[in-house]
């Protein structure tokens, strides 16, 4: 019975020493040699039987002075009761020396229960500065390179450049027309005088009945459109640009009777706010419009009227009509 303890004994203490003999670390790098800031691969590789418990180190951000850049998850594989394990590290250094990769520890626990410890190889890395050339003189900075456009940006500069001159050429087109419109109005009556022509203006608005159908806003304003051009004409200001107040105060350097400026203002004020919807004029304001604007041309008209003057006021007023 002695004797039979003793074997057990023995066999207990060869399988235990087997099996720490089973359990291996390697550590191996990709590269022993870098410049300051390069990556290295880190690699951990762990063997050991099925029925031991092996523990790898929780490693976080560090590994002996080493920063760790990343890790792979670990990778487990058996073959005939035995486990592989491999794990990869990425990791690096920006202090320019030899530096040395600690043995990494793995604990197991045998079939006993015993904790026991294996270690990898310590690895020795040299870390490299950047080297500078003294001989060289020192250079100005490069110009910034230059960045060809892409298709779309070339799409968009050259529609800003067509809007552009699209707007620019209506802008033209319409001053053009606009010139050339006025100037036809002008040939078309380069002689009746300013006030046989806003006779008959008058005449014709008059006759269109406007206000009466309900159209007061335009009313007033071919009414004032008639008295502006009038005026620009008659004096040589330009009334039409001008706005109500303008007006009285260049129509104050001339001649003119104190109550005829009083209707032109009185005139040109309601039609300001018929305009901008400020003033709703009565049917009997809207009678009065052409009777009071008639009297301020007859007033103001030149004195010096020929006879022929009023023939040819009677002529043109039978051909305008």
């Amino acid at each position: 019975m002695k004797y039979v303890k003793h074997w057990i004994f023995g066999v207990l203490i060869f399988v235990c020493f087997s099996n720490a003999q089973d359990v291996t670390v390697t550590a191996s790098v990709d590269s022993q040699s870098i410049a300051i800031g390069d990556w290295i691969h880190y690699t951990v590789e762990v063997k050991h039987p099925a029925s031991v418990n092996v523990s790898l180190p929780s490693v976080k951000d560090t590994m002996g002075g080493f920063d760790i850049v990343q890790q792979d998850s670990l990778m487990k594989t058996e073959d005939n009761g035995v486990l592989y394990l491999r794990k990869t590290f990425v990791i690096t250094k920006f202090d320019v020396g030899t530096h040395y990769i600690p043995p990494f520890t793995v604990r197991y626990t045998i079939v006993t229960g015993e904790t026991l410890i294996a270690q990898s190889n310590t690895i020795p890395i040299e870390v490299r500065g950047i080297e500078v050339d003294t001989t060289q003189t020192i250079r100005d900075l490069k110009p910034p390179l230059s960045v060809p456009l892409s298709a779309e940006e070339i799409a968009m500069y050259i529609a800003i450049v067509l809007a552009i001159a699209a707007a620019g050429y209506g802008i033209y087109y319409y001053l053009k027309k606009r010139r050339k419109t006025a100037t036809v109005e002008e040939e078309k009556i380069p002689n009746i005088p300013p006030h046989v022509l806003a006779l008959l203006q008058l005449d014709e608005l008059e006759a269109k009945r406007l206000w009466q159908k309900g159209e007061v806003k335009a009313f007033y304003s071919e009414a004032t459109e008639i008295l502006r051009r009038y005026v620009e004409r008659r004096y040589g200001i330009l009334a039409l640009e001008m706005t109500t107040s303008e007006v009285m105060d260049q129509l104050k350097k001339f001649s003119i009777d104190q109550k005829t400026v009083n209707d032109i203002e009185r005139l040109l004020s309601d039609a300001d706010l018929v305009k901008f919807a400020k003033y709703q004029p009565i049917a009997s304001e809207n009678e009065q419009v052409i009777p009071t604007a008639r009297m301020i041309v007859e007033s103001t008209k030149p004195v010096e009227q020929s006879a022929s003057e009023s023939v040819e006021h009677k002529h043109v007023a039978g051909e305008h009509v």
